[in-house]
């Protein structure tokens, strides 16, 4: 009881501390202008929308435009008062492609923007002019460290689960288990989280309104994750097995979404090595801050601990269902909502700072240590229960 009381005192604890730290730096002040979307015209038109000033001769005029042409040409242009270009470079070839230059025209005002004469389709684009260059990032091979790393994780812990012979049944409905509950989960969050943010952000305090964003999103989490879970095993034969299995579950659970996660980053940052077009200036530089390896370790420590955590709910449940005794769901709910809520407030505070993913990283290691002991303890006492 005294430990449960210690652990439930830290989670609040932490919330309330990463509460007084929201806040982050101030934001510098937008300079030029961009435009992104999608293009479909049959006919022709133009977005020459934007006002560059040039007061003093060999002011620098930064242009970047990148997308991916399906059909038909588009132009960038930077044209003067009298309509004549000072520069302009057509795309007529279908595919992604790229134009970063700078140019250094007279003092006066100009006009920026793109045209096209006729029918065209872009399947996403991005333009852009700064009264400096802009800086094109390029994508290192080194930021494909985090999605590697990931999905090696997510293996080291199945491939456990088979040297130890845990069973691949438990194993694979570990992960349905995680798949179905987050499909719930986003059906849920999709609609109507921002709604919720809206009403609790103009209706509170800010810190107050932030700390009870933050705890329900972790509630959430908890209603899908690990109540959904719990009603199944806890009230069919599902939660009536030996530890292996209940260790392969929960293994399946967390496995999964490493591998996902892994996947995914490495798709993207593939796709920014290979074809970096497809991508805004600004999404291309935020892939590759993971050139920085320290950058592509966070996402690997965060899975390896995050397992940690999702055994440790999952086989609580297990426990608590051979037990029936639902205290021990409300402590695997606590748990799980209490990490989720600090993953809420990691995106909300914004991490796009070294120091700020690894503080988050910090405290994901300490709930993984403490699901590691609570794994440790569940084990030394789960009943035996003759495999079926």
């Amino acid at each position: 009881m005294r430990n449960r009381f210690l652990l439930t005192f830290l989670m609040v604890f932490m919330l309330l501390g990463l509460s007084a730290c929201q806040g982050g730096d101030a934001q510098a002040p937008f300079v030029g202008a961009s435009m992104s979307g999608a293009l479909d015209e049959a006919t022709a038109g133009k977005f020459m929308d934007f006002m560059v000033e040039v007061k003093q001769a060999g002011d620098p005029v930064g242009i970047d435009f990148r997308g991916s042409l399906v059909s038909g040409s588009v132009r960038v242009l930077l044209e003067d008062d009298a309509h004549q270009p000072v520069f302009q470079r057509t795309m007529d070839q279908p595919g992604p492609f790229a134009v970063n230059t700078v140019v250094y025209p007279e003092p006066g005002t100009y006009t920026f923007g793109i045209t096209w004469d006729g029918p065209v389709q872009l399947s996403q684009y991005e333009f852009q002019w700064k009264p400096y260059p802009i800086t094109a990032e390029k994508v290192s091979p080194i930021a494909l460290l985090g999605g590697l790393g990931m999905i090696l994780v997510a293996l080291a812990y199945i491939v456990y689960a088979a040297v130890r012979k845990l069973g691949w049944g438990y194993l694979g409905l570990g992960a349905l288990a995680w798949v179905v509950t987050v499909v719930l989960k986003f059906v849920w969050a999709i609609p109507l989280n921002t709604p919720i943010y809206n009403a609790l952000t103009e209706s509170l305090p800010e810190s107050i309104a932030m700390l009870v964003f933050y705890i329900y999103v972790g509630l959430l989490t908890g209603m899908t994750e690990v109540l959904l879970t719990w009603l199944v095993l806890r009230y069919t034969r599902l939660g009536q097995v030996p530890w292996g299995k209940a260790l392969a579950f929960a293994i399946g659970f967390g496995a999964v979404e490493a591998l996902l996660l892994g996947f995914s980053s490495l798709s993207g940052v593939v796709t920014a090595l290979v074809a970096p077009e497809l991508f805004s200036a600004n999404e291309v530089a935020q892939i590759a801050v993971a050139n920085n390896p320290l950058w592509g370790l966070a996402p690997i420590v965060e899975r390896f601990f995050t397992c940690l955590v999702h055994i440790f709910c999952n086989v609580l449940l297990f426990y608590g269902s051979l037990k029936r005794q639902s205290r021990w769901f409300w402590l695997s709910f606590l748990f799980k909502s209490g990490i989720d809520a600090v993953a809420a407030f990691a995106q909300l505070w914004g991490l796009d700072a070294l120091w700020k993913i690894w503080t988050i990283e910090a405290i994901v290691i300490v709930w993984g240590v403490l699901g590691w002991w609570g794994t440790r303890w569940v084990k030394a006492r789960y009943p035996a229960v003759e495999s079926s």
